[in-house]
Protein backbone atom coordinates (compact mmCIF):
# COMPACT_ATOMS: atom_id res chain seq x y z
CA UNK A 1 0.00 0.00 0.00
CA UNK A 2 1.55 2.98 -1.21
CA UNK A 3 1.25 6.26 1.25
CA UNK A 4 -0.53 8.15 -1.62
CA UNK A 5 -3.75 5.26 -1.55
CA UNK A 6 -3.34 5.33 2.28
CA UNK A 7 -4.43 9.46 2.24
CA UNK A 8 -7.11 8.94 -0.45
CA UNK A 9 -8.58 6.44 1.66
CA UNK A 10 -7.95 8.66 4.93
CA UNK A 11 -9.71 11.42 3.12
CA UNK A 12 -12.82 9.30 1.68
CA UNK A 13 -13.60 8.79 5.85
CA UNK A 14 -11.77 5.52 6.39
CA UNK A 15 -10.14 5.48 9.67
CA UNK A 16 -6.38 4.31 9.93
CA UNK A 17 -6.52 1.40 12.01
CA UNK A 18 -9.68 0.37 9.81
CA UNK A 19 -7.66 0.49 6.80
CA UNK A 20 -4.96 -1.41 8.46
CA UNK A 21 -6.92 -4.16 9.81
CA UNK A 22 -8.45 -4.93 6.54
CA UNK A 23 -4.55 -4.90 4.90
CA UNK A 24 -2.18 -7.74 5.80
CA UNK A 25 1.05 -7.77 7.31
CA UNK A 26 3.20 -7.13 4.06
CA UNK A 27 1.14 -4.49 3.44
CA UNK A 28 1.68 -2.89 7.17
CA UNK A 29 5.55 -3.60 6.56
CA UNK A 30 5.38 -1.82 3.23
CA UNK A 31 3.71 1.28 4.67
CA UNK A 32 5.68 1.46 8.20
CA UNK A 33 9.21 1.44 5.69
CA UNK A 34 7.43 4.18 3.46
CA UNK A 35 6.77 6.21 6.34
CA UNK A 36 10.19 5.70 7.70
CA UNK A 37 11.75 6.31 4.34
CA UNK A 38 9.54 9.85 3.76
CA UNK A 39 11.17 10.56 7.17
CA UNK A 40 14.27 10.88 5.85
CA UNK A 41 15.71 7.04 6.70
CA UNK A 42 17.58 4.77 4.08
CA UNK A 43 15.60 1.70 4.40
CA UNK A 44 15.97 -2.16 3.67
CA UNK A 45 13.20 -4.22 4.06
CA UNK A 46 13.42 -7.74 5.33
CA UNK A 47 16.92 -8.14 5.93
CA UNK A 48 18.36 -11.74 6.27
CA UNK A 49 22.04 -12.86 8.62
CA UNK A 50 22.96 -15.84 10.18
CA UNK A 51 24.62 -16.01 13.51
CA UNK A 52 25.69 -18.79 15.50
CA UNK A 53 24.13 -20.99 12.44
CA UNK A 54 20.72 -19.55 13.10
CA UNK A 55 19.21 -17.57 10.63
CA UNK A 56 17.16 -14.20 11.76
CA UNK A 57 14.92 -11.63 9.90
CA UNK A 58 14.49 -8.53 10.65
CA UNK A 59 11.34 -6.83 9.12
CA UNK A 60 13.08 -3.28 8.24
CA UNK A 61 16.39 -1.27 9.09
CA UNK A 62 16.41 2.59 8.97
CA UNK A 63 19.69 3.99 9.13
CA UNK A 64 20.60 7.73 9.81
CA UNK A 65 23.81 8.74 10.97
CA UNK A 66 24.34 7.87 14.03
CA UNK A 67 20.84 5.97 14.30
CA UNK A 68 19.95 2.55 12.61
CA UNK A 69 16.41 1.55 13.61
CA UNK A 70 15.82 -1.93 13.51
CA UNK A 71 11.92 -2.44 13.21
CA UNK A 72 10.02 -6.09 13.93
CA UNK A 73 6.62 -5.16 12.67
CA UNK A 74 3.48 -6.58 14.63
CA UNK A 75 0.16 -6.43 12.41
CA UNK A 76 -1.48 -7.67 15.74
CA UNK A 77 -5.55 -7.55 15.14
CA UNK A 78 -6.40 -7.86 19.10
CA UNK A 79 -6.16 -4.30 20.05
CA UNK A 80 -4.25 -4.32 23.99
CA UNK A 81 -2.32 -7.67 23.18
CA UNK A 82 -1.85 -10.31 25.71
CA UNK A 83 0.84 -9.02 27.79
CA UNK A 84 2.95 -12.32 27.70
CA UNK A 85 2.97 -12.47 23.61
CA UNK A 86 4.23 -8.96 23.61
CA UNK A 87 6.82 -9.34 26.38
CA UNK A 88 8.06 -12.52 24.51
CA UNK A 89 8.11 -10.27 21.29
CA UNK A 90 10.05 -8.01 23.12
CA UNK A 91 12.88 -10.33 24.20
CA UNK A 92 13.18 -12.22 20.84
CA UNK A 93 13.96 -8.62 19.26
CA UNK A 94 16.50 -7.74 21.54
CA UNK A 95 18.18 -10.79 20.93
CA UNK A 96 17.62 -10.08 17.12
CA UNK A 97 19.29 -6.85 17.71
CA UNK A 98 22.51 -8.15 19.34
CA UNK A 99 22.89 -10.48 16.69
CA UNK A 100 23.08 -8.05 14.06
CA UNK A 101 25.41 -5.79 16.17
CA UNK A 102 27.35 -8.32 16.54
CA UNK A 103 26.95 -8.61 12.38
CA UNK A 104 26.91 -5.46 11.63
CA UNK A 105 30.26 -4.81 10.27
CA UNK A 106 30.05 -7.80 7.93
CA UNK A 107 26.89 -6.81 6.52
CA UNK A 108 28.11 -3.73 5.10
CA UNK A 109 25.37 -1.68 5.39
CA UNK A 110 27.45 1.60 6.93
CA UNK A 111 30.88 3.45 5.97
CA UNK A 112 32.29 2.77 9.53
CA UNK A 113 34.65 6.12 8.14
CA UNK A 114 31.38 8.57 8.74
CA UNK A 115 29.71 7.04 11.33
CA UNK A 116 31.51 7.93 14.43
CA UNK A 117 29.15 6.80 16.63
CA UNK A 118 26.29 3.48 16.23
CA UNK A 119 23.73 3.89 18.13
CA UNK A 120 20.77 1.01 17.47
CA UNK A 121 17.63 1.38 18.57
CA UNK A 122 14.80 -1.93 18.72
CA UNK A 123 11.31 -0.94 18.11
CA UNK A 124 8.16 -3.07 17.75
CA UNK A 125 6.09 -0.97 15.58
CA UNK A 126 2.45 -2.09 16.26
CA UNK A 127 -0.96 -1.41 14.81
CA UNK A 128 -2.58 -0.59 18.15
CA UNK A 129 -1.39 1.75 21.01
CA UNK A 130 -0.09 -1.25 23.73
CA UNK A 131 -0.40 -0.39 27.45
CA UNK A 132 3.36 -0.41 27.55
CA UNK A 133 5.74 1.77 25.70
CA UNK A 134 8.93 -0.08 26.78
CA UNK A 135 9.76 -3.90 27.34
CA UNK A 136 13.23 -5.63 27.16
CA UNK A 137 15.13 -2.35 26.27
CA UNK A 138 12.29 -2.74 23.38
CA UNK A 139 10.62 0.56 22.47
CA UNK A 140 7.01 -0.32 20.90
CA UNK A 141 5.12 2.30 18.97
CA UNK A 142 2.11 2.68 17.54
CA UNK A 143 2.68 3.26 13.56
CA UNK A 144 -0.17 6.24 13.94
CA UNK A 145 3.01 7.74 16.32
CA UNK A 146 5.84 6.74 15.05
CA UNK A 147 6.19 10.32 13.74
CA UNK A 148 6.69 11.88 17.21
CA UNK A 149 8.92 8.88 18.12
CA UNK A 150 11.13 9.93 15.32
CA UNK A 151 10.90 13.41 16.46
CA UNK A 152 12.32 12.20 19.52
CA UNK A 153 14.50 9.50 18.62
CA UNK A 154 16.21 12.87 16.18
CA UNK A 155 16.69 14.99 19.28
CA UNK A 156 18.42 12.37 21.25
CA UNK A 157 15.69 11.55 23.40
CA UNK A 158 17.03 7.89 23.18
CA UNK A 159 20.72 8.61 22.93
CA UNK A 160 20.30 9.82 26.61
CA UNK A 161 18.93 5.96 28.21
CA UNK A 162 22.17 4.32 27.27
CA UNK A 163 20.41 0.78 28.90
CA UNK A 164 17.81 0.90 26.09
CA UNK A 165 20.21 1.60 23.08
CA UNK A 166 23.05 -0.34 22.06
CA UNK A 167 26.26 1.68 21.44
CA UNK A 168 29.23 0.74 19.56
CA UNK A 169 32.17 2.54 18.74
Amino acid sequence: MLLKELEERMKSGEQLEEILKKEGWRDFEDLTSSILSESGFLTIKNLRFSYNKRRYEIDIIALENPRIIVADCKHWKAKYSKFSALKNATLLHYNRCLYFSYKLAELSLIDFESWKEIIIIPTLVTLYEERIKEKNNVFIVPLFKITSFLEGLRSGLFDVLKNKSFKLS
